[in-house]
């Protein structure tokens, strides 16, 4: 969807909410004018990764387009071992996400929700890395996880699948996204009346069916 602070009047409009990414939108971009932009293959390896990142390893929102993008980005010397070694998990951060996992419980059929340790503060990696796996699990709709942030404030990530609009979900909380992957932060309240909150409006959206 367009927010608020859409640019108006552009040279050049790309809106296009079925595409796995903006790296797979530049790549076709590309395609088009390469007679007068031939990229190299360091620029090649950070759109395929973007790419990689944004599907999670091709197994999510992708299309014939994205693996054709993809196609053209190995064409060009992307390398896949290389791309693999840039997106490897930090062994501390894949501990830290896993304390929040372990941590989840469900509070609705279908919806988990992890939350960090009271005693701990967790970066945007380990908060979003657990809510990735948690929607991994079977049976699962909808993860959120919900931390204390390094810098103070409380974050919250959100990722669903099956129709489960999180984007809706995370604007009521004063945050946003996209209808699959969402996210929040929250200032000047306990990570406790977050959980709360959330559970509260999950409920609701219940309701409402």
């Amino acid at each position: 969807r367009r927010g608020v602070d859409f640019i108006n009047d552009t040279v050049l409009l790309f809106h296009e909410i079925y595409v796995s990414s903006t790296c797979e939108m530049v790549t076709e971009l590309v395609q088009y004018i390469e007679d007068d932009v031939r990229i190299n293959k360091l620029t090649a390896e950070g759109l395929l990764a973007g790419i990689s990142l944004d599907t999670k390893n091709f197994a999510f929102k992708t299309g014939v387009r994205t693996f054709e993008a993809a196609a053209y980005l190995r064409s060009r010397g992307a390398d896949n071992d290389l791309i693999k070694m840039i997106m490897a998990t930090d062994f501390d951060k894949y501990k830290k996400a896993n304390e929040i996992v372990l941590n989840a419980k469900m509070v609705l059929p279908g919806i988990a929700l992890g939350v960090g340790l009271k005693h701990q503060k967790y970066d945007n990696i380990a908060t979003a890395k657990a809510a990735d796996t948690l929607l991994d699990m079977a049976g699962i709709t909808a993860a959120f996880a919900i931390t204390q942030h390094t810098n103070g404030y409380i974050s919250i990530s959100a990722r669903s699948r099956n129709g489960f609009n999180v984007q809706t979900i995370m604007e009521q909380m004063g945050g946003g996204g996209h209808f699959n992957n969402a996210a929040t932060q929250i200032y000047e309240k306990y990570i406790d009346e977050v959980q709360e909150d959330l559970i509260e409006i999950l409920k609701e959206r219940e309701n409402e069916k």
